[in-house]
């Protein structure tokens, strides 16, 4: 299994609370055609609550590092990068 970027999940776990809303991730699903009407209705809160999560983790994943910082901005997020010393040259190679 792939290891989450920390970002994507730091993303992921701002949205849910901010865009708390049971009822719209619900008629995603249909409109997206990952659950038909019937199937959505019959879902529990916190199974609805599951499938957005791994569905935004998924979407987000895909993205690149100037993505996920636009995401993070929409999310009103600051996000930090500390590198120790001995660490630095390693961290400035990596960008």
């Amino acid at each position: 299994m792939q290891n989450i970027n920390p970002m994507v999940s730091t993303i992921v776990q701002q949205t849910m609370v901010n865009e708390n809303d049971i009822a719209a991730w619900r008629r995603d699903l249909i409109r997206t055609h990952i659950f038909s009407a019937q199937e959505a209705r019959d879902l529990s809160e916190r199974e609805i609550s599951l499938i957005h999560h791994a569905l935004l983790t998924q979407r987000l994943s895909q993205l690149g590092s100037d993505e996920l910082l636009e995401e993070a901005k929409k999310q009103k997020l600051q996000y930090n990068l500390h590198l120790e010393s001995d660490q630095f040259q390693m961290g400035a190679v990596s960008y």
